[in-house]
């Protein structure tokens, strides 16, 4: 019997996180491990101390855990499905952070702070680039055996790697040739979300197409997102006080329903502000009337050029706040037909947007 599967704990972050500080302060070997392996730290074990629910004070907040030695201080943001809070590893990074954190072990400056975002997702880094990147990966075919002393902890780490090579299988097994609704069926929804991200990262995009990806606010946790965008198509950012008419974040969005029996999927063009934020939000802010006005005029010249595709079942108009465009998929079995469909579409579309954005209006 899985003991971690018994307990319902594999999503639990509070349970796993608890789960490796004992495990830190219990057990060399495994101290040893966690520090030097997973986190590249060479660390006398006696030195050695884990903490969790330390909390930093009022607009820092508290790390899943801390980990203490006379050389420096690890701190590791754990991420077992949940999204990272706003500006939290920022907050945590941020100078403030770093003092209220060597306040509270007595350090001197001299002792290095290291960041570290541990995650079963092994595609999305932190917000803040000081976090190093680890996933739950490097959990699965550890001899646990060799590492830990306690025969019952061998048990309990054995049991999570295993139930981490089941999470990771199907993500190494997909194909781009597979079919979505096979592939996906007996999947939860972060797995479905993982092997979206790895079929999509495969599409081969016009140049300077880059692809970016989250979590649609809208659809709650049950959506994934991916933005297709330019460089030049991000355009003079918000500062907080006026919004420049030719504010622009302009991309293509894929948006695929993770819930269980649905594989549907929306594909649109939206021309948002730069940030995106919801339109009430910007409605009251300077410059707004003008950012509205040059976006309809482009929206207009740009339903022009769709209108002389003569394409109306692939292509059809909209006229909100964030999409001018819903773009039909046609064949959508398989992670590739969807791929060829999108990336069709944008190599179809760009030279039209690039039209729009460049002539003056």
């Amino acid at each position: 019997m899985n003991i971690i599967r018994l307990l319902n704990s594999f999503y639990r972050e509070d349970v796993i996180t608890d789960m490796i500080a004992y495990m830190i302060n219990e057990d060399p070997g495994f101290a040893e491990w966690f520090t030097g392996t997973l986190c590249g730290q060479e660390q006398r074990y006696s030195k050695i101390k884990a903490y969790t629910r330390i909390g930093l004070g009022k607009g820092i907040g508290t790390p899943d855990l801390i980990i203490e030695s006379d050389e420096y201080i690890l701190v590791i943001e754990n991420k077992l499905g949940a999204l990272e809070g706003t500006d939290q590893t920022n907050r945590y990074a941020s100078e403030e952070g770093k003092m209220r954190l060597r306040s509270a072990f007595k350090k001197p400056e001299t002792v290095p702070i290291h960041f570290y975002f541990l995650t079963l997702d092994p595609f999305t880094p932190a917000t803040n680039p000081d976090f190093k990147k680890l996933d739950y990966k490097k959990f699965v075919g550890v001899d646990w055996g060799s590492i830990i002393q306690d025969t019952d902890a061998v048990k309990i780490m054995s049991d999570y790697s295993a139930l981490l090579k089941e999470f990771y299988n199907p993500l190494q097994n997909a194909a781009l040739s597979d079919s979505i609704a096979e592939t996906t069926r007996e999947l939860d929804v972060l797995q479905r979300k993982l092997i979206w991200i790895h079929m999509l990262q495969q599409a081969e995009l016009p140049a300077g197409m880059e692809m970016t990806f989250g979590e649609a606010g809208g659809f709650g946790r049950n959506a994934a997102v991916f933005l297709f965008s330019k460089k030049e198509w991000r355009q003079e950012r918000f500062n907080g006080k006026v919004l420049m008419a030719q504010s622009m974040n302009l991309h293509f969005e894929l948006a695929i329903n993770l819930l269980a029996g649905n594989t549907g999927t929306d594909f649109s063009v939206h021309y948002e502000p730069h940030p995106y934020k919801p339109k009430k939000d910007y409605e009251r802010v300077a410059g707004y009337k003008d950012y509205e006005n040059l976006r309809k005029e482009r929206a207009r010249a740009f339903h022009e050029l769709i209108n002389q595709l003569d394409r109306k079942t692939k292509y059809r108009l909209r006229n909100g706040s964030n999409s001018i465009l819903k773009i039909n998929l046609g064949k959508t079995e398989t992670f590739r037909d969807i791929i060829d469909e999108i990336v069709g579409a944008i190599g179809e579309l760009s030279p039209l947007l690039e039209k729009i954005v460049g002539e003056k209006i």
